[in-house]
């Protein structure tokens, strides 16, 4: 969509309007020298970076969607990075990468690495790693449903 959107604007601009027969890009040349600076308060809220706090669930939100960590990130702050390509989100902690998530439609994303340390931390610590991958393959199959 980002892409469509910016074609058309690129054609549109260099294209004289019917009402003032001139173009926008020479008026924008033309006005933005009045423009003051945006306020920082103002700017923040377009950048691209996002900090979130990992909820308990060892879950970060974004776009309404939530993307696994590691627990280990349980209560920390981290920083949500959108790819340029819009498809996919890089999670950083302290500077550095942690997890990259493709973006989906899906309302539960779990990295099977983080859903098994996430069983393992908590609801079942007692058992083995096959017994975990059992009852991931058995049972959570049914978050990956949710709001499909």
């Amino acid at each position: 969509m980002n892409d469509i959107v910016n074609r058309l604007a690129k054609r549109l601009n260099h294209e004289k309007s019917q009402s003032n027969n001139q173009k926008p890009v020479e008026l924008w040349a033309k006005e933005k020298e009045h423009f003051r600076p945006l306020n920082y308060d103002l700017t923040r809220y377009f950048d691209s970076v996002q900090t979130r706090k990992v909820s308990q669930d060892s879950m970060i939100r974004f776009q309404n969607h939530q993307y696994s960590v590691s627990p280990n990130y349980i209560g920390k702050e981290v920083e949500i990075k959108p790819d340029t390509d819009g498809k996919s989100i890089r999670i950083f902690y302290q500077g550095s990468e942690i997890k990259k998530h493709d973006l989906t439609n899906k309302q539960f994303n779990y990295d099977p690495r983080d859903k098994h340390a996430i069983l393992k931390s908590d609801l079942m610590e007692d058992k083995t790693d096959e017994e975990i991958d059992q009852y991931m393959l058995n049972n959570l199959s049914i978050y990956d449903q949710i709001g499909e």
